[in-house]
């Protein structure tokens, strides 16, 4: 297919700058003005290697002046605390908290419901904009956070999540409220516990506030009774799992099973086939990112550091921007990359860079060192594909630019510790530093994943769930995988873990490929090769484009079986007459197809067991007998094969609901 420039263009530029209203756009065509044609193509689009493009923006004076023009004015720009709007929210969620358990006892549950769900969005923004303890003494004694936390810990226990309220009466504690020594603080546990389903729990810390100095034991009495008309909440199962590699872990890929490895050609380079005894269902891939960043979009409904839906989020002690799932959550991540990103994330945001970026930075801000971060993004370059030579000089000053603009937050975040001077001109550990980001930013555009969860519904778990991309990561040996636009594995997600599934049996030595997102159920061959080499630089050559399979809607449901003699790989038409046999033009001898006929009969009988299981919703059962159908036909017959095809979509639907799953009320 004749190669579309403009086409690749724009998709190039989408791996750097995702939104054409941010800043960033204009700084680029405000240096690309400034520059002109003759210097980007006669010097810029000449020079060999990352560092010097990247000295050449700081140090050139055909640029140099409307970078560092820009560049000096990087300041902090992010969401801040407020303690008074956190103390107005508060009082709304302990309003609506009194409203919904009025004496009157009028309204029903339903409406009791909505209003305590009112007062836990009231009492979540409490904690969003609450400043760390005594970061503003006039309002609160300096204790919004731990009344913010205390207030939503009482909601809590009565939405019936007791483990959550704990977590938070532990924060308000954390944060200043001297509760251990309140009579008040040990009901909250004991009614907590009795939610949990702990009766034996909230005895104790009934028993305690007993003892306890000022204890009014008629009080004790009603509460004990509350609490022994307490209906546990039942715990939701979880389906989410880490799945096991097959046949153990490989000594040299890791994450990777044994049943894989990994081979070198020329024309494809570096790419993981399929080792002896390679059989579907097997865990191929079970892998950590090298680094992995939240989608802006899902700043407040997922936890920025693990991916998990919030239902009570923590919050950043310095912004309001991004939140948390648990303390050890925000713990983790503020003492490592955060401390780093926290005052320039509304700024990254507002320049409207992509979140290829965002990952290229975090890198840096999570590696435990600088000579870590350099060390990780300089084997990343080294060992992953970049495609040097097919860019041109608009694409290298674009991701120049961008290195620039990443190394001056990371100059005024103190990543560098103080610096001798303001000024940006980078010293020469810095100027590493930048080089390595234009590495990163070349290899994440050819070697990023998207990271997904999936939407479940109350009524059920497939019907009516979808596909939700909220992060992306990047995956050392998940990069390894070659595309196929009908891919032999399927993808799906534990947290940010990345994990591959084989859904075919594979032969030693074959290709083992996974989807970048053009796909032949979906889209046709030109469609499919246009976006390929637009987004990919590359042209497929897979079975599917080869024989140039139809959509899925225009699929038969016609079959081709394997030639049953030995060493024979021809494949044969659906005979017309069972009753006779079929002259091979391969090997030329004479095959019969009852039995490769009768298998496909009980096949597609198991694809239809399959199917009733997942209408039962049970996945596990579902998941093997898909397993046993698939590992089957692939023995007799070959695809495209409709039946088949769906199958095997089935069951990554299957698998991807043992992955991370939500409903839209976060749970």
């Amino acid at each position: 297919m004749e190669f579309d420039a403009t086409y690749h263009e724009i998709c190039s530029t989408q791996t750097v700058q995702s939104e054409k209203r941010g800043f960033f756009n204009e700084f680029c065509v405000d240096v690309r003005d400034a520059c002109g044609d003759k210097w980007l193509r006669n010097y810029f689009g000449k020079l060999k290697s990352n560092a010097a493009r990247v000295l050449s923006i700081f140090s050139d004076r055909e640029v140099c002046d409307p970078v560092l023009g820009v560049l000096e004015h990087v300041q902090p720009v992010f969401k801040q605390k407020d303690a008074l709007f956190s103390a107005q929210r508060r009082a709304q969620a302990d309003k609506l908290y009194l409203m919904s358990g009025s004496p009157s006892g009028s309204g029903e549950p339903e409406e009791i419901r909505e209003l305590l769900q009112q007062a836990l969005m009231a009492a979540n923004l409490a904690v969003m904009r609450a400043p760390d303890r005594n970061a503003d003494p006039v309002i609160d004694d300096g204790l919004t956070l731990a009344l913010a936390y205390k207030s939503r810990a009482s909601i809590l226990i009565r939405l019936g999540e007791g483990e959550a309220a704990l977590n938070d009466l532990k924060l308000a504690i954390n944060f200043g409220l001297e509760l251990k020594s309140s009579v008040d603080y040990y009901l909250k546990m004991a009614k907590a516990y009795a939610v949990m389903g702990e009766p034996a729990r909230a005895e104790i810390s009934l028993k305690i506030a007993e003892k306890m100095p000022g204890c009014d034991s008629t009080h004790i009495a009603l509460c004990r009774k509350e609490i022994a008309a307490v209906k546990p909440k039942p715990k939701e199962a979880t389906s989410e799992q880490v799945p096991q590699l097959a046949h153990g872990e490989s000594a040299e890929l890791v994450g990777a099973s044994k049943v894989v490895r990994l081979v070198e050609t020329k024309e494809k380079g570096r790419f993981v086939v399929a080792n002896e005894g390679l059989r579907t269902g097997d865990v191929l891939l079970c892998e950590e990112p090298v680094a992995a960043c939240l989608e802006p979009t899902y700043f407040g409904t997922h936890c920025h550091h693990c991916f998990k839906r919030l239902r009570t989020p923590v919050s950043c002690l310095h912004c309001s921007g991004i939140a948390f799932c648990s303390a050890q959550c925000m713990g983790e991540a503020c003492s490592s990359y955060h401390r780093f990103e926290c005052e320039y994330m509304d700024l990254m945001i507002g320049s409207g860079m992509s979140i290829l970026c965002f990952i290229a930075l975090r890198v840096f801000t999570q590696a435990s060192s600088l000579e870590q971060g350099l060390a990780t993004a300089n084997l990343l370059f080294e060992h992953l594909c970049s495609h040097e030579e097919e860019r041109q000089p608009e694409d290298y000053l674009r991701r120049t630019l961008m290195s620039g603009f990443l190394l001056r937050i990371l100059q005024k975040s103190l990543y560098f510790g103080r610096r001798k001077t303001e000024g940006v001109n980078p010293t020469a550990v810095e100027l590493q530093v930048a080089t390595a980001l234009l590495g990163l930013l070349q290899v994440l555009q050819y070697n990023a994943h998207q990271i997904y969860q999936t939407q479940v519904t109350e009524e059920h778990r497939f019907d009516g769930s979808k596909t939700v991309y909220l992060a992306a990561g990047l995956y050392g040996t998940g990069s390894y995988f070659n595309h196929e636009c009908w891919p032999s594995t399927a993808c799906h997600f534990v947290g940010k873990k990345l994990v591959l599934t084989a859904t075919k049996p594979h032969r030693a030595n074959e290709s083992v490929a996974v989807n970048y997102g053009p796909i032949f159920i979906k889209n046709n061959l030109k469609e499919r090769q246009r976006a390929l080499r637009g987004r990919y630089s590359f042209s497929c050559n897979c079975m599917a484009c080869q024989e140039n399979w139809p959509l899925l809607q225009k699929l038969d449901k016609q079959v081709r079986f394997w030639c049953t003699s030995a060493n024979c790989s021809n494949l044969l038409k659906f005979p017309k007459d069972l009753a006779k046999d079929v002259r091979c033009p391969r090997c030329r001898k004479n095959i019969s197809l009852k039995e490769s006929v009768a298998k496909l009969i009980k096949i597609e009988e198991l694809y239809r067991e399959a199917a009733r299981a997942m209408e039962a919703q049970k996945t596990g059962e579902a998941i093997e007998l898909f397993k046993e159908g698939l590992e089957m036909f692939f023995h007799v017959a070959a695809l495209p094969h409709k039946d088949t095809i769906v199958a095997q979509q089935s069951l990554h639907k299957c698998l991807s609901d043992t992955g991370t799953t939500f409903k839209k009320d976060g749970k």
